[in-house]
């Protein structure tokens, strides 16, 4: 695991925990594209730099400290989420991004500590379901809790909905960041795009009260 940190936004929680589990030669490219902000250009697709977008998103439409009436600000977070895959996103990729979009805010206020506490911080609420709008019957399982039920041998990452599941499973029965970074290299380490998922939750709860 990669404990070297980056200046300025690398601050941020979510980044922190996309950094931990970098090479130092991706750090180097992380670094890069922090160095653009927030903005995300159309050309940079790669799971780095659309996770690394996703982040700084986050980070400036944070449900705490947004001045909008929360249903618009929810809107706004899940929404540029969504907007960073593309306009040719399936509808069930388009769900996961606000759906992760949603799950990491709530990480974030929420605050680390006790299993409770991450499992009320990945179980959205009756409002936010509704405002989720899911489109696809797929993802309505994942927002069920699909990855608490499934086995190992049942998760997949065709799909950025696959991934975020995967990731999901990883973080739930991980304790720690370190553990989930172990289930990560049993299950799907080759798969990038879960590696940065698992880093963003990981970030999200065990990385937000650290300021080393």
């Amino acid at each position: 695991m990669n404990s070297n940190l980056l200046s300025g936004q690398a601050a941020m929680p979510l980044i922190k925990g996309i950094c931990c589990l970098l090479s130092a030669e991706r750090v180097t490219e992380l670094t890069s594209l922090l160095s653009k902000g927030a903005s995300h250009q159309e050309d940079e697709t790669s799971p780095l730099a659309v996770m690394t977008a996703l982040a700084i998103h986050i980070e400036q439409h944070r449900l705490d400290r947004t001045s909008q009436p929360i249903y618009l600000g929810r809107e706004q977070l899940m929404a540029g989420a969504a907007d960073l895959l593309g306009e040719d996103a399936s509808f069930e990729d388009q769900d996961a991004l606000r759906l992760l979009a949603l799950l990491l805010d709530k990480l974030l206020r929420g605050g680390g500590g006790s299993r409770q506490t991450k499992l009320d911080g990945l179980t959205p609420s009756v409002m936010e379901q509704r405002g989720l709008a899911a489109s696809s019957p797929n993802t309505s399982a994942v927002v069920r809790g699909s990855w608490r039920r499934k086995s190992r041998n049942q998760l997949g990452h065709a799909s950025w909905l696959d991934v975020v599941e995967a990731a999901l499973w990883c973080f739930w029965h991980g304790d720690s960041l370190a553990s989930g970074e172990v289930l990560l290299g049993v299950l799907l380490g080759r798969d990038e795009r879960v590696r940065l998922v698992y880093g963003l939750l990981s970030g999200a709860f065990y990385l937000s009260d650290r300021t080393d």
